[in-house]
């Protein structure tokens, strides 16, 4: 599974964004050949960074959480979405002249299924690029996040509102501006980590990650 981690300082955010750059290889150290940190991002106006972690048993995860992330000093709190049916599209390797947004989809729950296939398949116009989305069911109504890098806030509302508002079942969407992402491994390395997980599908978990 694909969790975020959403990890909350209450003075400095940036003291945890720090610390997990910091000790990204103690923290991998600590989930060993059972999880792999995929990237770091910060959402602007917010006092939270977010980890996303692959694991290979939620009972893995429970455990870094409580036993690594939590005594991280100045943290107050973390607060996990798990990413379903995750899809990561692939990306090109210089995306640094684009805004990345992450975008939560509030549904008619009898739509979730029909906007999370009509998302799946996104028609991006020109100077935008979808990054991934997954079902999150992490509030009433919020049951479905993805991630837009854009060229402006023009053509990502353009977007928006085109594309997305228009879908059936779309009630509301709450876009957050992604101040920065830091990368925890290269789509070399996660070849390699899958390959370590004979009963997994490796073709599968490398076509979700994509090259985002």
């Amino acid at each position: 599974m694909i969790a975020i981690i959403r990890m909350k300082a209450q003075e400095r955010r940036d003291m945890l964004w720090e610390y997990v750059v910091e000790h990204a290889g103690q923290l991998q150290g600590r989930l060993e050949h059972e999880g792999r940190l995929l990237f770091l991002s910060q959402r602007a106006r917010h006092d939270d960074v977010g980890l996303f972690v692959h694991v290979a048993d939620p009972d893995v995860l429970a455990g870094f959480i409580a036993r690594d992330l939590a005594k991280i000093e100045g943290l107050t709190g973390c607060w996990m979405i798990s990413m379903l049916k995750p899809l990561f599209f692939p990306l090109p390797r210089d995306t640094s002249g684009m805004s990345r947004y992450a975008i939560t989809v509030r549904t008619s729950p009898p739509k979730l299924e029909e906007t999370y296939e009509s998302l799946s398949r996104p028609d991006v116009p020109p100077g935008t690029l979808m990054a991934y989305l997954a079902l999150t069911c992490h509030l009433y109504g919020d049951c479905l996040q993805f991630s837009v890098l854009a060229e402006d806030e023009e053509s990502l509302n353009r977007y928006l509102d085109e594309s997305i508002r228009t879908l059936p079942g779309v009630l509301h969407l709450t876009v957050s501006l992604i101040e920065r992402t830091k990368p925890l491994v290269s789509y070399d390395e996660w070849s390699e980590y899958s390959a370590t997980h004979p009963s997994w599908d490796a073709a599968h978990m490398i076509n979700q990650f994509g090259s985002a």
